[in-house]
């Protein structure tokens, strides 16, 4: 996703909203040093939570606006700077999200969905990228399940509620960083790519099934893949992998 596509977005959130709101009043309500309000309940993972309240707003009127909510921060462009990085990791983590980081590559013909595999159904889409590159929650959901399989290799499988699907990543170099029952949201690093199990070359075999559960009859991946990697501003740079 292009920076100016974020902020866009990022000035129609309801959080950014708030928090520029805040940010933009205070400077003619209150004396120098300017000071804002940021709001308290945001969670301390997205950066607001070490944020050390001030002086209390001395003025009456400000007070009744901003009643209840802490701490104060000064109003300078690296404050501004900061609500916009928080309000574009909100954004981001509400969107669908591609599931390699990095340079990659859809493969051949015998890594699409569908192909055949010594009398067997292709189950996936492969993804061809570095060896470690980080592997990404596409969508917000729940970890359903992980492990290490045999021919699957190291994978976690994570379900969308939003969705109704539940996604499959196979052959991950080190088992999955979240574990079952683990909520995620889109954009947080799950894996990073590998070839453990039945694999050639260090890849993402993504899988999509029906329902929250690994057993669902699968679908094929490659046209969510693809709307992905354009929404994020992903190219298949790699040179074609082979299966």
């Amino acid at each position: 996703m292009s920076r100016s596509h974020v902020t866009a977005l990022v000035r129609r959130s309801p959080i950014a909203l708030a928090l520029a709101g805040l940010v933009a009043v205070a400077p003619t309500a209150i004396e120098p040093p300017a000071q804002a309000m940021v709001r308290s309940d945001a969670p301390a993972a997205d950066g607001l939570g070490d944020l050390h309240p001030l002086a209390e707003v001395s003025d009456p009127a400000l007070q009744r606006q901003v009643e209840g909510l802490r701490p104060l921060v000064p109003v300078r462009a690296p404050t501004i700077e900061r609500v916009e990085r928080v309000a574009d990791r909100v954004v981001r983590s509400t969107l669908p999200q591609f599931p390699v980081e990095g340079d990659f590559n859809l493969g051949q013909s015998g890594a699409e969905f569908g192909a055949s595999r010594s009398g067997r159904m292709h189950e996936g889409q492969d993804v061809f990228a570095r060896t470690g590159a980080p592997l990404v929650a596409v969508r917000e959901g729940r970890v359903v399940d992980t492990g290490d399989d045999g021919g699957r290799g190291n994978y976690v499988a994570i379900h969308s509620p939003e969705a109704g699907q539940t996604y499959v990543y196979l052959h991950m170099q080190r088992p999955s960083r979240v574990g079952p029952g683990e909520r995620v949201v889109a954009g947080q690093r799950v894996g990073e790519v590998g070839c453990t199990g039945s694999c050639f070359g260090d890849h993402l075999h993504f899988e999509v099934r029906p329902g929250a559960t690994m057993q669902g009859r699968p679908v094929d991946p490659e046209p969510l893949l693809a709307r992905w990697a354009e929404a994020s501003d992903s190219r298949p740079v790699l040179p074609p992998g082979e299966s």
